[in-house]
């Protein structure tokens, strides 16, 4: 009788810090100060069981408004995310630029692009590279951002802006992503981050 108590216990306790999770990555107590003046596209590429970066490009979608895309592509990397991340440091390696979906709308039109990857072998995905090489930045404002499992952005703004030499680059955004046990567990970025961190970071960059 008593273990059982304790696993109830146990299992309230969970129960309880799980709702608190969920609470705080959905429910923003931050307010944006102000809107991006000009057209604005958020673009993302989102390859994870826990599609954690395509969650942070929803939080800034839901803030910026505009439009927003999903790098996809044409031949998609394996299902297994391991061999992805062996498939994408070939492809990095190799200089390879993998052949993505054509949008409905031509990014080049945009004013404003918010661009998102996961960090892989410290920098962008490779079908990100495609889509920076697919289009001219010449005038355009980019503003990266990115989820990592805990080493950071790596070089990830540095190798954007390096890709976009005509573009001004703003300051960029890291939201801490899943490690491998929370992925096994398919917990995603919003138990570890949450809408706060990109209005904070939107309040910054569009001041």
């Amino acid at each position: 009788m008593k273990i059982f108590l304790i696993l109830f216990g146990l299992a309230a306790l969970l129960g309880i810090l799980f709702f608190y999770g969920c609470v705080r990555s959905s429910a923003p107590t931050l307010s944006l100060n102000n809107k991006p003046a000009g057209k604005v596209l958020v673009v993302y590429y989102s390859q994870s069981p826990n599609q954690n970066t395509k969650i942070v490009a929803e939080w800034i979608h839901q803030q910026v408004g505009g439009d927003i895309f999903e790098i996809e592509m044409v031949t998609p990397y394996s299902d297994s995310y391991r061999q992805v991340l062996e498939e994408s440091k070939r492809d990095n390696a190799a200089g390879i630029k993998p052949e993505i979906k054509p949008f409905k709308q031509d990014p080049a039109d945009y004013d404003i692009i918010f661009i998102g990857s996961p960090v892989w072998y410290g920098t962008y995905a490779p079908p990100v590279g495609s889509f920076l090489a697919s289009t001219d930045w010449s005038g355009k404002i980019i503003v990266p951002f990115c989820t990592h499992g805990g080493g950071g952005a790596g070089t990830l703004y540095a190798d954007m802006a390096a890709a976009c030499p005509k573009a001004t680059m703003l300051e960029g955004l890291a939201a801490r992503g899943s490690n491998v046990v929370e992925r096994v567990l398919r917990r995603s970025t919003a138990h570890k981050e949450s809408p706060d961190l990109v209005i904070a970071w939107l309040n910054r960059i569009l001041e």
